[in-house]
């Protein structure tokens, strides 16, 4: 994978929203970066084949692997947390699929669920799938909760996922 550019536009057709609107969260450097260090280079490379080879329909994954990473990065972006990862190679013996490929058996413990960052929090997508706000970030009069959530169009396009799109996670679709 080269840049942030292209993560983006990998990003996209996971969570289902645009480039533009990813890109205004201003997490996609950070996002691309956490998930390199954690999943490797070999393996986003071959998520990204993956989601390629669909041109616009359902991935089909080649194995767990491949299909866990795009859950974890799906759930990275709608959250703002990073799920963990089991290590590459662990999870063919239990569901019967393969094993990743011998490059990226490398000695990559499993890693556990964190918050990325506050803001990762703030900005996370599942938000804007409604038209509110992360609780606890933005002032709010008194009485508001009683009011409808306001939607606002933000800089990258209208709130929520682009119309047509599936937005189930990936591998449930």
């Amino acid at each position: 994978m080269t840049g942030t550019e292209e993560f983006l536009f990998l990003s996209a057709e996971l969570t289902g929203f645009g480039v533009g609107q990813l890109s205004a969260t201003g997490l996609a450097d950070t996002y691309r970066s956490l998930v390199l260090e954690r999943a490797g280079p070999p393996r986003l490379d071959r998520l990204r084949a993956a989601v390629a080879a669909g041109a616009g329909r359902p991935p089909a994954f080649p194995d767990e692997s491949v299909r866990e990473l795009a859950r974890a990065v799906v759930h990275l972006w709608y959250l703002g947390t990073w799920p963990g990862l089991p290590p590459a190679g662990a999870e063919g013996a239990a569901d019967g699929t393969a094993a990743a490929p011998p490059d990226e058996q490398v000695d990559r413990p499993a890693d556990g669920p964190f918050v990325v960052s506050s803001r990762a929090y703030a900005e996370g997508l599942v938000w804007r799938t409604f038209g509110a706000r992360a609780p606890g970030t933005v002032p709010q009069a008194h009485g508001s909760w009683s009011l409808p959530p306001s939607v606002e169009e933000p800089a990258g396009g209208p709130p929520g996922p682009r119309r047509g799109v599936a937005t189930a996670p990936a591998g449930q679709r």
